[in-house]
């Protein structure tokens, strides 16, 4: 549970834990656009698997100590009630209990402040593990800050982070809403449900990327069969045509 980063303890969680989450969460964004939290995480460190998730929602890059970190990245970059998450953004000093650093924070559109912790889930067989989590999260829930983690069991069920990892390279070619409601209202004009494929097809006519569809469906402006891998041959149709 401790913090290997050296970096000062909040101590005091009443009064410095939301104020220092609010600091990280609007932070100048540095020149390299790794938005490090108070562990500086690189590549190369023993015993981990240092990935650089490149996020839109945040404008930069994502530090995560795992590809299973990185995948929930898809999760909070899908979810539009997450305005911005950070990684490893602080330690708390909980005195006999030890020191602990959440492995996500994110900040949510009506102003809440919730944790993550990434964990597989054989992990949480551990009593000792399972308790401390069940005791931080009943501590945190006295500063009216959600807690909660997340396993492989949810992270990496299928076909959803597959279509997710599929679509968020849509997310990631620059966009606008001029260009969004032009796409839309192409797929509109064309009624009914279409292959992918045909979107594609009718957006390059029109002058506009075909990864445009991508990045409708990922926002869920657009729809498609979630229960089956997307692919060219999916169906998709607009939002309110939604059965």
């Amino acid at each position: 549970m401790n913090n290997i980063s050296g970096h000062f303890c909040i101590t005091d969680l009443n009064r410095d834990l939301r104020p220092a989450l609010q600091t990280i969460f609007f932070a100048e964004k540095p020149s390299s656009s790794i938005l490090h939290g108070v562990r500086k995480l690189r590549k190369g460190l023993p015993g981990k698997k240092i990935v650089f998730f490149p996020s839109t929602k945040n404008g930069g890059l994502i530090p995560c100590e795992s590809r299973l970190e990185a995948a929930f990245c898809l999760f909070l970059e899908r979810d539009r009630t997450i305005q911005i998450y950070r990684s490893q953004p602080v330690t708390m000093d909980f005195g006999p209990m030890g020191r602990y650093t959440a492995d996500f924070a994110f900040l949510l559109s009506d102003g809440s402040i919730e944790l993550r912790e990434i964990k597989f889930s054989g992990v949480m067989t551990d009593p000792d593990i399972a308790t401390f989590y069940s005791w931080l999260k009943d501590a945190l829930s006295r500063l009216d800050i959600g807690f909660r983690v997340e396993t492989e069991e949810m992270i990496y069920q299928a076909p959803r982070l597959g279509n997710l990892k599929y679509l968020y390279r849509g997310v990631r070619i620059p966009n606008s809403e001029l260009i969004s409601n032009l796409a839309l209202a192409i797929l509109q004009e064309l009624g009914g449900a279409l292959s992918l494929r045909e979107f594609h097809s009718a957006l390059q006519q029109a002058g506009i990327s075909p990864l445009v569809a991508e990045n409708l469906l990922f926002q869920e402006l657009a729809c498609y069969d979630e229960n089956l891998p997307v692919g060219p041959h999916s169906l998709v149709w607009l939002r309110s045509n939604q059965k």
